[in-house]
């Protein structure tokens, strides 16, 4: 499945296309061609501890944002009530569905892969961006944004969300509530600007339509930051479990091969 331009340029034409990653253990990562979630159940890490109960969505969204000098292009899309913020989608040019799902952005020159990925038998989710050609470096921000609820609710601002993490070399951990597991988050190289706070009434038009509540809060503790230029390649680690030693391109190629295994063993039963 491939959606070049003509396509992504329409934005309700683009999120009405979703995607789906799932572990094999219950637990799932999905989402719209878009970037703007339109269910209460897309998210980059969904994860499952007693399936077909116990799903939790423990990170909705890891915003990105390409900053060069005065510049500044965000790739991420949201929709909020009467506008779409930011519409990162336009400079979305390519998207592709084979194995993985694969998006392709172009913004101010730079142009980046960004590959997703659930990972067999945990739950894990990687996300893999490379960069294809930068006229010089630049800094790559990335805003994660968490709902931490059962995947069938929705999450609203409230006091009791947990302020407290810890980053040390690269590497994320917060437990954003008691009844949640602890969330982990491995940038490499990067830098973690604090900036803690909700932001509010993202809206989800599935449920608009189904008649259902639609509109969701969501928080942060800060900011990652990372330098990067042409040919660089940033893997990214979002689990449950602690990521410490570990290479997002490695777990990728495990992943990868495991699904051309079975692909190859269904093609000669066929």
């Amino acid at each position: 499945m491939v959606f070049n331009k003509e396509v992504l340029s329409d934005f309700n034409a683009a999120r009405s296309f979703e995607w789906l990653e799932t572990n094999g253990i219950g637990g799932y990562a999905s989402g719209t061609v878009s970037g703007a979630h339109s269910r209460r159940y897309h998210g980059l890490l969904i994860t499952a501890t007693k399936p077909p109960v116990g799903r939790m969505n423990m990170i909705s969204k890891l915003d990105e944002t390409i900053i060069r000098g005065k510049e500044r292009y965000e790739l991420g899309t949201n929709q909020y009530p009467g506008v779409i913020h930011p519409q990162g989608s336009s400079f979305l040019k390519r998207f592709e569905r084979d194995q993985f799902p694969v998006f392709y952005y172009e913004a101010g020159s730079i142009a980046i892969k960004k590959t997703i990925a659930a990972i067999h038998g945990e739950n894990t989710t990687v996300i893999l961006y490379e960069v294809g050609d930068a006229p010089s470096s630049f800094n790559f921000e990335l805003l994660p944004l968490y709902a931490c609820r059962d995947f069938h609710g929705l999450s609203r601002a409230n006091d009791f969300i947990g302020q407290q993490y810890i980053f040390d070399e690269g590497n994320f951990r917060c437990l954003n509530y008691q009844k949640c597991p602890e969330l982990f988050i491995s940038v490499p190289n990067s830098k973690f600007i604090e900036s803690k706070g909700w932001y509010y009434n993202f809206e989800y038009t599935v449920e608009q339509y189904r008649g259902l509540d639609y509109r969701e809060d969501l928080f942060s503790h800060g900011r990652f930051n990372v330098n990067l230029g042409k040919g660089d390649k940033l893997g990214i680690i979002i689990s449950t479990d602690d990521p410490s030693g570990k290479d997002a391109f490695l777990l990728f190629e495990v992943e990868q091969k495991r699904r051309e295994r079975i692909t190859g063993q269904f093609l000669r039963n066929e």
